[in-house]
């Protein structure tokens, strides 16, 4: 019998019992008591269902609920809080025999979320399944906290029946080429501030400085607008955004049941509300010049600069005859910005840090560059600095390994967003869940896994991956390619929007520094020992690395 079984016939018996007493109960002391038996059956009942996982998944191994409210609360970096937490799952997996020794991964786990229990798989046949077989693993909606309210019912979050109606709209305005000026103009920006910072002998923290360069490199992408936060980090609209990424990501705010009446809640909503106004301002000033051009009969487009045109005008253009919505538009406008600047933010950060703890590394992927896109004279201005082509960008071979290295090692989004499954489903090893079940993938913990990647799976080693080098010389970067054993921008038809975005933007951008600098860290002893510091929240953000550039120019 199920724990929920188990439950319901605790409460019967408890009913049964309480019959005679309510029956003969000539006081209303009596009633009190009995009423006060019942409502303490019910709240142990519930408690019960909450702590204790479903019969069928107990075999599976878990860190206890307490265990991970305990965690989340202490609010500690997200990879010191997964080492936690992992650790004990692995107890509990040497406790039940799923697995031999510390070094090995269980390929499926429990865990614990706001009261329910989810199935987590960490092999690659189960995250295919997961990824690739969508209407058997449906999407659930995020409504913890605000994090709703502020990303909306877009492309991505979107449950089947709506994703199919949104990817006629969104799909061709997303997936298409990118220019590579896009990205290179920003990039300049950042090199003339960096320039600074590596003549005065300075640290710089990577992630500060990347978030700041993508989220420009979004704006101008996004809606032909450019925040310049390189250059006002302060700006109020840089301000707000970065005050809500932080706000609606912080697990252990979600966890307050009462986070929707405090200040907090009040202050997350208010920032959203003032950011949906930015938004909706754009939304309406575009659509009213694109109406006017179409009014004095003047082309819309250019599909020569096609690559070069913002997301918002394309999307604008594309609904026409549909019902999409201006909500609609903001949503998937939102979706963009998480998608193609906070995760590439990060793996910018991650690929400094990693090239900076491997100079030989640093310097392979740097004679590449200067092979294909050429090298740069001396005292060569920020704003010479050159970046290279779409037909350049294709061509670093060496660079797109390391980037496919960085990303297996520290994903940006480490854990696959819930499912529930719609029909009853057999995982790899035979168990069946039935439909309702909560499952999520493992991404982070299966680019570890040694069972999977072999016993250098922890080691940063950009070649592992020249065997896939295709005819055309590129490196394959969808997970088919892997088997489904590399999947941080995730897969199937539901894949991350943004992959091309980003995957372009690193290897610019990486390019451009790798010709301007040198680099290594320094400082943070953990940082130095491999074990970098990072942000609270539910995606991977590195903090408090320290680097040091020199001018290979100067």
């Amino acid at each position: 019998m199920d724990s929920a079984s188990a439950a319901h016939a605790f409460l019967a018996d408890t009913f049964d019992r309480l019959k005679p007493v309510v029956a003969d109960a000539a006081t209303p002391t009596a009633l009190a008591t009995a009423g006060a038996v019942v409502f303490a059956t019910w709240i142990g009942t519930k408690l019960y269902r909450m702590f204790v996982p479903p019969q069928h998944l107990r075999k599976y191994p878990h860190a206890s609920p307490i265990k991970i409210i305990r965690t989340l609360l202490q609010r500690k970096g997200y990879l010191e809080q997964r080492s936690i937490l992992f650790e004990a799952m692995r107890d509990d997996a040497l406790r039940l025999g799923v697995i031999k020794s510390r070094e090995e991964t269980p390929s499926i786990y429990l865990t614990w979320f706001i009261g329910r229990w989810q199935v987590v798989v960490v092999n690659p046949t189960d995250m295919k399944n997961l990824l690739t077989k969508h209407e058997t693993f449906e999407k659930k909606r995020l409504d913890a906290g605000y994090l709703f309210k502020f990303l909306g019912n877009n492309i991505a979050l979107a449950q089947t029946p709506e994703w199919k109606q949104q990817r006629k709209v969104v799909n061709p305005a997303f997936r298409r080429g990118w220019a590579t000026s896009l990205f290179g103009t920003p990039a300049r920006q950042l090199i003339k501030q960096l320039d600074t910072v590596a003549a005065s002998g300075a640290i710089m923290d990577p992630a500060d400085w990347m978030q700041r360069m993508t989220l420009d490199a979004l704006t101008l992408s996004a809606f032909g607008t450019n925040f310049d936060s390189i250059n006002n980090p302060n700006a109020p609209m840089v301000a707000i955004y970065n005050s809500i990424m932080s706000e609606v990501l912080d697990v252990s705010k979600l966890l307050n049941p009462f986070y929707k009446l405090n200040k907090d809640g009040k202050r997350a909503r208010d920032l959203i509300d003032a950011f949906d106004k930015y938004i909706f301002d754009l939304i309406d000033a575009k659509t009213a010049e694109i109406a006017a051009k179409r009014a004095a009969g003047g082309a819309v487009s250019d599909s020569e600069d096609n690559d070069a045109r913002d997301l918002l005008t394309l999307m604008i253009e594309a609904i026409q005859g549909s019902d999409f919505t201006r909500e609609d538009l903001r949503a998937n406008t939102i979706t963009f910005f998480v998608a193609g600047h906070d995760t590439t933010a990060n793996a910018l950060s991650f690929a400094l840090y990693l090239l900076g703890m491997h100079p030989e590394i640093q310097e392979k992927a740097r004679q590449e560059v200067i092979d294909v896109v050429g090298d740069i004279e001396r005292g060569t201005p920020a704003e010479d600095v050159p970046y290279p082509t779409s037909e350049q960008e294709r061509l670093l071979t060496y660079l797109s390994c390391v980037i496919k290295e960085v990303m297996r090692l520290y994903p940006s989004v480490t854990l696959v967003p819930q499912r529930f499954t719609t029909a009853p489903v057999a995982l790899s090893d035979g168990t069946s869940l039935p439909i309702g079940t909560l499952v999520s993938g493992d991404i982070y913990s299966m680019h570890h896994s040694k069972q999977v990647w072999g016993p250098d799976a922890d080691d940063f080693k950009p070649d592992r991956f020249l065997s896939s080098v295709g005819p055309d010389g590129e490196i394959p970067m969808h997970p088919g390619a892997s088997n489904f054993m590399w999947t941080p921008f995730g897969g199937g038809q539901r894949i991350c929007l943004g992959q091309q975005f980003s995957l372009v933007e690193q290897r610019v951008v990486l390019s451009m520094l790798l010709l301007r600098y040198k680099w290594t860290v320094v400082g943070d002893e953990n940082a130095l020992k491999g074990n970098p510091g990072t942000l609270p929240g539910g995606l991977l953000h590195s903090a408090g690395l320290q680097v040091k550039l020199t001018r290979r120019d100067a």
